[in-house]
């Protein structure tokens, strides 16, 4: 009873990996990261170069997990604010367009069992992503000396924003039949969140709080430095179940007006 969900996984699964686009999304992600960890680590040799000839003045060495390895995790968090709502987008606006929708409504599977089917079929292709961005600190590791327990948290950062990020698009799908504007959505609303805590009013005070403690980028930033706080990750699972519960409110209204 409590797997009727797995049948809309699996579907979801394999129209994922049958759409040419997310191998073509994949492909430039990680072009796109490899770009930014490149100049990273070209920028790094320089700049130790330049130290090592002011070392007489008391200069500090550098920290290489400070200087381009947490760049590189915070690089790919950003980046999945445009990957994540191209892989969300379609979930429900798709269904609703071709008029599938109300063939999945007549499934033996609750509403909620429809979203955490199709979220858990987003999230899985997000940690497929997260895996193959591996290449990146192991390749940052064969180059200098990191510091594996901050990317381990680093990585529960990546997996905590990418699970929260598809709640969110699961949650915008519901409530457009069309893809680009569900992406849009998504995108925009991500944005704000990921922005929110540097929208503080001149003298901040309890209004800076609360936007810290909405704002995305502070919670991941924590865990992205090594830090692990439970406020950190009851912050990720919250945002998740909020918005896949927003989500499943969506359907139900939808169920009643039909």
């Amino acid at each position: 009873m409590r797997l009727r969900f797995v049948p809309i996984f699996m579907r979801e699964l394999r129209a994922y990996f049958q759409n040419p686009s997310i191998y073509v999304a994949l492909a430039i992600f990680l072009a796109v990261t490899g770009w930014f960890v490149f100049t990273g680590v070209t920028f790094f040799r320089q700049v130790c170069l330049e130290q090592q000839m002011q070392m007489r003045y008391g200069m500090f060495s550098l920290n290489y997990t400070e200087f381009v390895v947490k760049d590189t995790f915070g690089i790919i968090s950003f980046l999945f604010l445009f990957v994540v709502p191209l892989l969300t987008m379609r979930l429900f606006a798709e269904e609703k367009r071709t008029g599938t929708f109300e063939v999945l409504s007549t499934y033996p599977i609750t509403d909620w069992g429809l979203v955490v089917g199709k979220f858990l079929a987003a999230a899985s292709v997000i940690v497929v992503y997260l895996i193959v961005t591996a290449v990146f600190p192991l390749t940052l590791g064969w180059l200098g000396e990191i510091e594996w327990p901050v990317v381990g948290t680093s990585y529960l950062a990546l997996l905590c924003i990418g699970l929260g990020y598809a709640a969110f698009g699961a949650f915008a799908s519901t409530l457009t039949e069309n893809q680009i504007i569900a992406a849009a959505v998504t995108f925009v609303g991500l944005l704000v969140f990921y922005l929110i805590g540097d929208m503080t009013p001149a003298g901040g005070g309890s209004v800076k709080e609360v936007l810290d403690a909405l704002s995305i980028r502070q919670h991941s930033e924590n865990l992205i430095q090594g830090k692990i706080l439970s406020e950190d990750i009851f912050y990720f699972i919250a945002f998740t179940i909020g918005f896949l519960s927003l989500a499943n409110y969506v359907l139900e209204t939808r169920r009643w007006r039909v």
